[in-house]
């Protein structure tokens, strides 16, 4: 039994060899529902080999008189297909907030009125890391985000600092 227990512990171990890694990131990417640019800033926390949760806000510049903050809670499934490099599918929930800007007619008042409309939605998608000796790892994503009025394709691509 002794041998048996022994015998499984690196086993275990290498199971769960990435349980606890947390990573930081930023990323750069494009919206299609106002066809413009967006920035990220994320957050994963790894809780086994094949899963972890990567909450991230993201905010999608002005377009079209319409900028956008969305935040995301979205749960990732890790495959490895090389020894640094994995493919994983994402789905989780969005927050949107889409701010409309205009002119009023009235002169005397604010030139620039925005109104907001938030919504709650849903993300799905896919993407891949790459981890680099040392605490590096870069990546990208790509999926589409479910919101009554407001969905639209996201590409991102990051770079992220491991921990």
């Amino acid at each position: 039994m002794c041998v048996a227990l022994i015998s499984g512990g690196p086993v275990a171990k290498s199971a769960n060899s990435y349980r606890g890694e947390k990573t930081v990131s930023l990323g750069v990417g494009y919206h299609s529902f106002n066809q413009s640019a967006l920035a990220e800033v994320g957050f994963t926390y790894r809780f086994s080999t094949y899963f972890r949760l990567a909450p991230s806000v993201q905010y999608v510049f002005r377009r079209h008189n319409e900028d956008a903050m969305q935040i995301n809670l979205n749960a990732e499934v890790p495959l490895p297909v090389a020894a640094r490099c994995d493919i994983y599918p994402l789905a989780g929930l969005c927050y949107t907030s889409w701010n409309h800007h205009g002119t009023l007619l009235n002169p005397d008042n604010n030139r620039d009125v925005g109104t907001r409309t938030s919504r709650l939605g849903i993300n799905a998608g896919a993407g891949f890391n790459i981890r680099f000796p040392g605490a590096l790892r870069l990546g990208a994503s790509a999926g589409y985000t479910f919101v009554k009025g407001y969905h639209g394709a996201f590409v991102v691509a990051r770079i992220a600092y491991a921990f």
